[in-house]
């Protein structure tokens, strides 16, 4: 028996989301990020404590949202309503996680489905293809 390898009994590393380019991704899920000067028409729509706010991205996981002063919600369980731009709508619950001067993270205790979170990244792609936004890198992928 031979000592060599034969080239096709080689392991192939795949490329994943992880490792392209040298980026490594820690995250758990797949995010979708919403391009910072997209028009808000083409963003979901997220209700929090009866205020509009905008969602910044949003994974099976969890959501990052923008409201003026963060600081001010001072609950750690958060409930919100989002609304896509087809017209469908999720309430979630979640934890907050992060809280800054103007953005909350939530870890929600049941996740986006990731049907939702693949058909919010193929409306953002087509988008992009025809020229009416422009995609931060992170999520081309």
């Amino acid at each position: 028996m031979s000592d060599r390898v034969l080239k096709n009994e080689e392991p192939q590393q795949r490329e994943t989301n992880s490792t392209i380019q040298g980026f490594e991704n820690r995250r758990q899920h797949v995010r979708i990020f919403y391009p910072p000067r997209c028009p808000v028409k083409f963003l979901p729509e997220m209700i929090v404590n009866h205020h509009n706010c905008l969602v910044l991205d949003i994974s099976e996981g969890g959501i990052r949202f923008a409201i003026s002063n963060a600081l001010l919600i001072k609950q750690r369980t958060l409930t919100a309503l989002l609304r896509f731009s087809d017209g469908g709508e999720i309430e979630k619950t979640g934890e907050v996680v992060r809280r800054n001067y103007n953005q909350v993270a939530l870890k929600l205790e049941k996740g986006i489905p990731y049907s939702r979170i693949m058909s919010e990244r193929l409306r953002l792609r087509n988008l992009e293809a025809n020229g009416v936004i422009s995609l931060p890198y992170t999520t081309r992928g």
